[in-house]
């Protein structure tokens, strides 16, 4: 009669679990497919910005290279390259060729396609969540800068202290600004220069 009981009471627990699991599935599938940004004029739309950024086409390699800012904060371009298994494209600026020298790295994902838009829909969930980390040789957080969610980060690597910014533009691409033997100021002006001369929606 216990061993009766028991499998009754295993039958019930399981179901519930199940029942739990598959609750939070549907709602997560939801989610993932109804993204909402509070800042969007268009998230009233039945087509949300992400359905949208699904339709869109992606660019030639060439025509991503063509985006390519010729300088940046004062720093000419080095060399430019698509973004190896990515729509986008990877720039370096410094007054010298070189990795020891000071300058700025750009890199930029197209989130347009079937394909693609999946990487800026988890780049946006991300940048949605309040987070505030740090450790022994790095400190990252996310926040609000003159209108976009971004995140920040500063490492510190033999008493050296690098910086780099993400964020998402026009609802469509995935930039990285990173700083090498460069300050906070200069990876924010990159920031508004980028911003002041978007690409293309």
């Amino acid at each position: 009669m216990k061993a009766f009981h028991l499998i009754n009471y295993a039958c019930f627990i399981s179901l519930i679990f199940f029942s739990c699991e598959e609750s939070k599935t549907t709602t997560h599938v939801e989610e993932a497919e109804n993204p909402v940004s509070p800042i969007d004029a268009d998230s009233q739309n039945p087509k949300t910005w992400l359905m949208k950024l699904m339709e869109k086409q992606p660019f030639s390699e060439l025509e991503y290279l063509e985006l390519v800012p010729s300088a940046l904060q004062g720093f000419p371009l080095q060399s430019k390259e698509p973004k190896s298994g990515l729509n986008g494209f990877i720039a370096i600026y410094s007054h010298q060729e070189g990795s020891e020298h000071p300058g700025l790295r750009l890199e930029v994902i197209d989130g347009a396609g079937n394909n693609q838009f999946q990487h800026v829909n988890a780049v946006f969930k991300m940048l949605e969540t309040a987070r505030n980390e740090s450790g022994d040789d790095f400190q990252s957080e996310i926040k609000d800068h003159k209108g976009e969610r971004v995140l920040f980060v500063s490492k510190t690597k033999n008493d050296r202290k690098d910086y780099q910014l993400e964020y998402i533009q026009n609802h469509r691409y995935h930039v990285g600004i990173l700083g090498n033997q460069v300050g906070p100021d200069e990876i924010y002006g990159a920031f508004d220069e980028l911003q002041n001369n978007q690409f293309p929606k």
